[in-house]
């Protein structure tokens, strides 16, 4: 009786050792799911930037670094001079100023988009119609710029035949406004994107239920619409913020050297072979980006909308 007790299961037990199988393949299929994006991120993200952070604190060779050599004297040679400081400073308020751009631009194109075009077909034709720039190259979308605002550019003659200027405005090329305006037009799309998704998703039956209620246009906006686009809002301007904070490439092209960024201060510290300085300085543009970034998400209260 007593080995035929334990040879049949009981229910109970039948149904635990199921509900651990379940379990069991619930976990290894989570796993096989999640397993390679997290070492995608691992491998491509964050060894990387460990890497950074290690260099930062080891001493400066002629060849670059000496390993395990710990210091803290690359952050003090950032913040010897005023020099990366006021780097630094230019970089998060020409962010700043590109993200209120892209989202007083951004905004209404996406708002258009999703709430004023009623037919699906023309909301996505009118979208792939911003994207039209974005089937050029970066490089040629930068370059494109001189004959714009250069001294002998369309703008400059418009200018001139207008009767606004007598002669040709030299602040319209390498100089912070045209890095600005150029930074702008790049990445504009991104702001519109998110923002479009946003509000093409959202749930109509509360517009309508504040109309109903005798909400006038504006308020329904203010109330309903902004409040419930805000996660789109935060990932736009995450997206356009950290792209701005690491560019380089159109500083250089469009300021002339006549504007500095941390990214440009980093490549010219790789060149000089000083790896330590050039990653204390990524370090330091990677904690800015981090504080940045949760400001934005707290604010646009991403978290909730998750």
């Amino acid at each position: 009786m007593r080995s035929d007790a334990l040879a049949v299961p009981s229910p109970a037990r039948a149904a635990g050792l199921g509900g651990w199988l379940h379990r069991h393949r619930q976990g290894l299929s989570t796993f096989g799911w999640a397993g390679p994006g997290t070492a995608w991120l691992l491998v491509f993200l964050l060894a990387p930037v460990a890497m950074i952070v290690l260099t930062s604190f080891w001493e400066k060779s002629p060849t670059g670094f000496s390993a395990f050599h710990w210091t803290l004297g690359n952050y003090g040679r950032l913040f010897d001079t005023s020099l990366f400081a006021d780097v630094l400073r230019q970089t998060v308020v020409n962010a700043a100023i590109v993200c209120a751009a892209c989202l007083a631009i951004g905004y209404p194109i996406a708002y258009f988009l999703a709430i004023c075009v009623g037919s699906l077909r023309w909301q996505l034709t009118l979208f792939l119609v911003t994207l039209a720039p974005f089937w050029t190259a970066y490089l040629i979308r930068i370059i494109a710029w001189y004959p714009v605002l250069g001294r002998q550019g369309a703008l400059n003659r418009v200018l001139q035949a207008v009767g606004i200027a007598n002669r040709p405005v030299d602040f319209l090329l390498f100089s912070n406004f045209a890095v600005i305006v150029t930074l702008v037009q790049l990445y504009v799309l991104f702001m519109i994107a998110p923002i479009f998704y946003q509000l093409a998703t959202l749930d109509r039956s509360a517009v309508e239920a504040a109309r109903d209620l005798g909400a006038s246009s504006f308020r329904v906006f203010r109330e309903v619409i902004l409040p419930l686009s805000m996660p789109g809002v935060a990932i736009g301007t995450i997206f356009v913020f950290v792209l701005v904070m690491g560019d380089f490439a159109t500083v250089q092209f469009i300021g002339g050297g006549n504007v500095g960024s941390v990214g440009g201060f980093i490549r010219q510290s790789y060149v000089n072979i000083d790896l330590p300085l050039a990653a204390a300085a990524s370090s330091v543009l990677v904690l800015v980006m981090m504080v940045g970034v949760a400001v934005m998400a707290r604010v646009g209260r991403l978290r909730e909308a998750v």
